[in-house]
């Protein structure tokens, strides 16, 4: 099997060095590397038409159609691709609304269920409280009504 380097190849095939290394490096003439060199096998040359009396493989009518149908159909695939990224951006959005109108919520929550221990602590003073009045004498409840009396102002 003949291969040149990409200089040789070049000079063989009547182009500049600038050209074949370009097309090499896109991809529409095949390389192969040995020892570290890149080498452009005649066939590939021939393949391309570049070499001196080839053709260029052509494409089929058949096969352009197929070739185009493909691409509409990669094309559509890269767009339903590119819209996940916006899709998962829009959820992690909303999940963190929802997670901090959820903390928010909790802390609502833990604010009136404190509130509500010291409503029920309340209660239970008043309560102890009233059954003291009830079971003392006109003096001792009138004592006890002026000492809760000034620990209220003084709250």
């Amino acid at each position: 099997m003949d291969t040149f380097t990409i200089r040789d190849a070049a000079d063989q095939c009547g182009v500049s060095y600038e050209t074949m290394r370009k097309r090499v490096d896109r991809g529409s003439v095949r390389s192969v590397k040995q020892d570290g060199v890149r080498l452009v096998p005649r066939a590939e040359l021939d393949r391309t038409g570049l070499w001196p009396g080839s053709q260029p493989e052509t494409v089929s009518g058949t096969e352009l159609e197929q070739l185009r149908t493909a691409l509409t159909i990669a094309r559509q695939e890269l767009e339903t691709l590119r819209a996940v990224p916006k899709q998962l951006n829009a959820e992690r959005e909303a999940r963190g609304r929802l997670e901090a109108e959820l903390f928010e919520r909790q802390v609502i929550a833990a604010a009136a269920e404190e509130r509500a221990a010291e409503a029920v602590a309340a209660a239970d003073e008043l309560r102890g409280l009233e059954a003291d009045l009830r079971a003392a004498g006109p003096i001792r409840a009138w004592k006890l009504a002026r000492t809760r009396r000034r620990a209220a102002e003084a709250a």
